[in-house]
């Protein structure tokens, strides 16, 4: 492989390690800690592994925000967490692949975009309102992460 090709699959490989460290962090036996302590860290790791994955490789961040989407999260900083971060992140990603789908259409051939040509152009208007929704949900992210934080170090 070569060029971006290169530079995807080793994004996809670091991905696929970061799933599997991630379902094995699930699955260990808790050495103690409480249930809600394992959900909380599980909980942690998938969004920190999220945020830090590629943004090139968009199908590969799909993955990991469905797994984060997935996550118990059985106490209301848990929640809030999930549900606050994996909001702001399915906005943009949903963003990003509209954006995609409207550069490939400019960068078609003449004639060849198809009907669905003004959808997809239309799509690039709510691709940028998603962008800017994602960005005044970020703060409230890293906020819930915060009380999550705290609250696992507490005991919950």
């Amino acid at each position: 492989m070569t060029g971006s090709a290169g530079a995807a699959g080793t994004a996809a490989r670091r991905i696929a390690a970061a799933l599997a460290a991630l379902a094995a962090l699930a699955a260990a036996p808790g050495c103690g800690r409480s249930a809600e302590r394992q959900e909380a860290d599980a909980l942690l790791h998938a969004i920190d592994v999220l945020r830090d994955a590629p943004s090139e490789a968009r199908e590969a961040r799909e993955a990991l925000l469905a797994e984060l989407e997935r996550q118990p999260a059985s106490t209301p900083p848990a929640a809030s967490a999930r549900d606050t971060c994996a909001r702001a992140y399915r906005l943009l990603l949903d963003a990003t692949a509209a954006e995609a789908r409207v550069r490939a259409l400019l960068e078609a051939p003449d004639g060849s975009a198809g009907p669905g040509a003004l959808s997809d152009l239309t799509d690039l208007a709510a691709a940028d309102a998603k962008v800017k929704e994602s960005a005044e949900i970020m703060p409230k992210c890293a906020e819930a992460l915060s009380n999550l934080r705290r609250a696992a170090r507490l005991g919950m």
